[in-house]
């Protein structure tokens, strides 16, 4: 193992097949690093010499207990509330009907309340032009929780416990956490 930084290691580095092309080399490198809020993880990342394809991958390797998150939205600062949500933990928001589980393919990602329900606006967007559905009415209902005065519960599940709720000083947002056994 190579130290490129103190924070971080270099544990391999190779090169393979691009998924993508098929033709092209795929540099690939994997670094252990200690991150803030999350401790020890391993960070791959891939690219493609000839197509330029690329991929990182943050994989927590200090799993903890399985834990939900509550985080209730009141009021429009709290849609500022930001979020590092793991690779394994699922997104609910109850009162709006939504649901974001984790795939095959999940990523690691920090974003705010208001960038959630983007995401799901943006999810619409794509089923409405593939399934050609109208999904203006669920688009219109997501876009209504960005409104001041609506209320509702955002809950993290995260079976590895690594997701968390980013340090904001002076936050009235109300947040719980509920370790599960």
């Amino acid at each position: 193992m190579e130290d490129i930084t103190i924070y971080g290691k270099i544990i391999d580095e190779y090169e393979t097949e691009c998924p993508i092309c098929i033709v092209g080399r795929m540099h690939v490198r994997e670094v252990e690093y200690e991150l803030p809020h999350i401790g020890k993880a391993l960070i791959i990342s891939k690219k493609c010499t000839r197509c330029g394809y690329k991929k990182n991958d943050i994989i927590p390797l200090n799993i903890k207990k399985h834990q939900r998150i509550y985080i209730r939205i009141e009021k429009t600062q709290d849609l500022y509330t930001k979020i590092l949500r793991s690779p394994t933990a699922t997104i609910y928001i109850p009162e709006l009907g939504l649901e974001l589980r984790p795939g095959i393919d999940a990523e690691m990602f920090i974003t705010n309340i208001e960038g959630i329900l983007h995401l799901f606006i943006d999810a619409l967007k794509r089923i409405e032009i593939l399934a050609q559905t109208d999904t203006s009415q669920a688009q219109e209902k997501i876009a209504q929780a960005l409104d001041p005065g609506t209320s509702y519960t955002v809950i993290i599940d995260d079976p590895q416990g690594t997701s968390t709720v980013l340090d904001r000083p002076n936050s009235a947002t109300k947040i719980t956490i509920e370790y599960v056994e």
